[in-house]
């Protein structure tokens, strides 16, 4: 079996089948197969959600609104994954796991990975933008790169 083309360089290895999406989750799955990047925001209080939950912890609401973000964010942490978890994941090291404070949601964290930069030129508070992979058809996952 031939290995599929690595589409960024240090991505993680790909995800087996797609997440399960539920109400509170859905809208955030449909707007990344457009590429969009969405974050759920509480319509009682304003504080934003991520992830969805189905109570706000701030005033205990159920009723959310998805809210389209720019793309763009800061780093706020970041690890390097420099050994592979089993062996079949040797040409996926080194990848860059991270969690980005997302502009245009205060206080909100995505956490996915860095991609198409190298691991040494990754610093916590480094200006960063969404990039798209489509996986399936059915799915399509934000990373995050230099901006």
């Amino acid at each position: 079996m031939s290995t599929p083309a690595i589409p960024f360089k240090y991505m993680p290895s790909p995800l087996f089948t797609d997440p399960y999406a539920d109400e509170w989750t859905a809208p955030f799955w449909e707007a990344a197969m457009r590429e969009q990047l969405t974050a759920p925001k509480c319509t009682n209080c304003g504080k934003f959600r991520l992830p969805p939950s189905r109570w706000c912890a701030q005033c205990h609401a159920q009723d959310l609104e998805y809210v389209d973000l720019p793309g763009t964010g800061t780093l706020y942490s970041f690890i390097i994954v420099r050994h592979p978890l089993t062996p079949d994941q040797q040409d996926y090291v080194p990848y860059i796991p991270a969690v980005v404070d997302a502009d245009g949601a205060p206080g909100c964290r995505f956490v996915s990975n860095m991609v198409d930069v190298e691991p040494e030129d990754v610093n916590v508070g480094m200006p960063v933008k969404v990039v798209w992979n489509r996986v399936s058809d059915t799915l399509t996952l934000p990373f995050w790169t230099t901006a």
